[in-house]
């Protein structure tokens, strides 16, 4: 068969997928620089200081009652009933804890389980991540051990 060209992987001309191809987006460093103009500031110098404040922020400690809630958490989902009685907290008090360090808690891990129907009269109620004014309830709680930052 001369003539023939093999071909391997991807793609053939012709075969009804189209190739995929990868951008990189300028839009962060755009963003940067925007942000950074308005703060008459070198781009590069304004990063270091986000940074900067990042690593400060995480260092910063989390109310005892928090930390304590997230070592009590597992992988495996536990009921909000199970977490109260660990934590020997109210429902009530529970529910405020959590909406007081919601993003706090969610950026070191915390996953909130949906409550289905049946489980309504035992979960939490916490303000929607779209709508805040819309409430969503919760059942069940775990640890994500390898979130996304």
């Amino acid at each position: 068969m001369a003539g023939v060209k093999e071909r391997s992987g991807g793609a053939r001309p012709g075969a009804g997928r189209p190739q995929t191809t990868y951008k990189l987006t300028e839009t962060p460093a755009r963003h940067l620089r925007e942000l950074a103009a308005t703060r008459n500031m070198h781009p590069e110098a304004l990063l270091a200081q986000l940074i900067a404040e990042a690593v400060h922020q995480e260092a910063q400690p989390m109310q005892d009652d928090a930390a304590h809630l997230l070592h009590l958490l597992t992988p495996e989902p536990q009921t909000i009933e199970t977490l109260c009685k660990r934590l020997q907290m109210k429902k009530a008090d529970f529910e405020q804890l959590i909406i007081m360090h919601k993003d706090e808690l969610v950026h070191r891990g915390l996953h909130l389980h949906v409550a289905t129907r049946s489980e309504i009269a035992k979960a939490i109620k916490l303000p929607g991540v779209l709508n805040p004014d819309e409430l969503t309830y919760y059942s069940k709680l775990s640890r994500n051990l390898f979130g996304l930052r």
